[in-house]
Formats: C-alpha cells, structure tokens, sequence
C-alpha cells in the first residue's frame, strides 16, 4: 500500500513539473514557431502545427532591411554600460551599508526599495527635462546613467545580503593587522562574495537589457534599443506578428547565453551563506 501511494506521489510531482515546464517553457516555443512558420497561419482556427518553417521573419530583421540589427548592438552597448557604471557605486554602498553602524541606514534601504518597487514610467518626465537641459538627448551615456535608477537599489540590497554572510572575524584580524577597511574590502570581502558581484551583475544587465520605458523617450533614431524597434511593428496598418516574434527570440539570446555560461555562479551566488558550519 505505501508502495502505491509513494508511486502516486512522484507520478503527482512529475505531473506538476511538466504542467509548470509547459506554462514557463510554452510561450517561449510558441514564439519560435510563430517566427518561423508563414505569417498567414499565424492565428488559423484551428491551430495549425504542420508548417514548412522559414528564417524571412529573421532575415528581415537582420539583414534586409536589417533594422533591428544596429538596435541589437545599441542594447548591448546600453547594458553593459549600465552593469560597468552600476558596480563602482554599488559594491561599496552595499559594503558600507552592511559593515559600518550609519546613521538612517534603515531609511536608506527602505528608500533603495522605493525607488524598485516605484513604475520607472514615473521617473520619465523629470529625466526626460533633465536630460534635455544637459544636451544628453539621443546619447547612449544618458540611458546608461538614467538605468542606474533601477540597477543600483537592486544591486545595493543584493550585494549587501551576500556582504551579510562574510564572518566579521575576518575582516577584524585584518584589521588588526593595520589593514584599512577599503583594503579589507577589496583584498577580503570581495573575492569571496564574487559569486554575488557575478549574480548581481547578470540580474543588472536583465534589467538594462529589458527596459523600454527610459529609452523611449530618450534614445533617437540611431540610438534606439532592441525593445524600442520591436515597438514598431505595432503600426496601424497591422501588426506583423511574425516580425515581432523574430525580433522577441533575438531579444532572449544574450540574456539566456550569459545565464548558460555563468549558472554555476548562479547556484552559487543564489546559495551563498545557505549553509553554515
């Protein structure tokens, strides 16, 4: 009898393993296919799931006419330019936030979190006037510095966890060796949360790379991201919805890429301090 009911649990759990791989992993097939199958087939009732697949939608968008192709390059330059600009400032907040007896560090966080759990739609006006007045318009730097709204309260309240973790009485021997604490931060602490920096620093690259909002209105023609082209095939003569699905498969690659490449950081990062001894 318990050999049934244990052969109906794991029949029940891989049931609900698959049920969640098909709603998380679902959209994202359908979106391959709707980039590769005919466009005219597209919303055909009943479904159609034979098709002869072509790359026209991709080819479209990456060499003739190839619109999306710069905006590709103008994403990366945008998102890395977030992640270089976002450590210096976040990696020795977090570290002060987490070592040093502040006054109002509580209201500091809480204030860190306002700003993440704040519409970033809210910020645009002011940015947008501000940006302006400086002669940053158009400008890659003014997306770059205008992410950091988003990308530095996340890394600060992350980055600060993982500082958590660190026994003090490490640093305190260093200390006590006449090290200074930027010393100890740097020689000590950061080398072994760098599972943390390396998380803090893909999530912060997801958020720049994902952000419409700030380079609708401040990005021009030649400056415009990947989010921003894929909003133009939304026109009122129609939307190409395969068009749009090529240019949401182009959009996932780098971030799935950087997630392959470094997901042993990621368990790392994400279990780091999970277990003590």
């Amino acid at each position: 009898m318990s050999g049934r009911h244990t052969n109906f649990n794991t029949a029940l759990t891989y049931a609900a393993g698959l049920l969640f791989l098909a709603i998380f992993v679902g959209p994202i097939l359908w979106f391959i296919a709707l980039a590769i199958r005919p466009s005219e087939t597209a919303f055909t009732t009943p479904p159609q799931l034979s098709f002869e697949p072509n790359l026209d939608a991709f080819r479209h968008i990456l060499v003739d006419p190839g619109t999306n192709a710069p905006q590709l390059v103008n994403s990366l330059i945008v998102a890395i330019g977030a992640v270089l600009l976002n450590l210096p400032f976040s990696v020795p907040a977090a570290y002060a936030l987490s070592r040093f007896k502040l006054r109002g560090k509580k209201n500091i966080m809480l204030w860190y979190l306002g700003l993440l759990m704040a519409p970033p739609v809210a910020f645009l006006i002011p940015y947008f006037v501000l940006i302006t007045r400086i002669g940053l318009q158009g400008s890659y730097f003014s997306m770059v510095l205008v992410l950091q709204t988003l990308t530095i309260p996340f890394s600060v309240w992350l980055m600060k966890s993982f500082i958590d973790e660190v026994p003090v009485e490490l640093e305190e021997a260093a200390r006590v060796d006449g090290a200074r604490w930027y010393t100890i931060m740097w020689r000590i602490t950061l080398p072994i949360v760098r599972p943390g920096i390396i998380v803090t620093s893909m999530f912060a690259f997801v958020f720049a790379w994902n952000n419409a909002a700030f380079p609708l209105v401040l990005s021009s023609r030649s400056t415009a991201t990947l989010p921003i082209g894929t909003l133009g095939y939304f026109a009122t003569s129609g939307v190409t919805w395969n068009y749009i699905a090529a240019a949401a498969v182009l959009a996932m690659i780098p971030p799935m890429i950087i997630f392959l490449f470094f997901d042993r950081y990621v368990v790392r990062g994400l279990t780091f301090g999970s277990v003590k001894g």
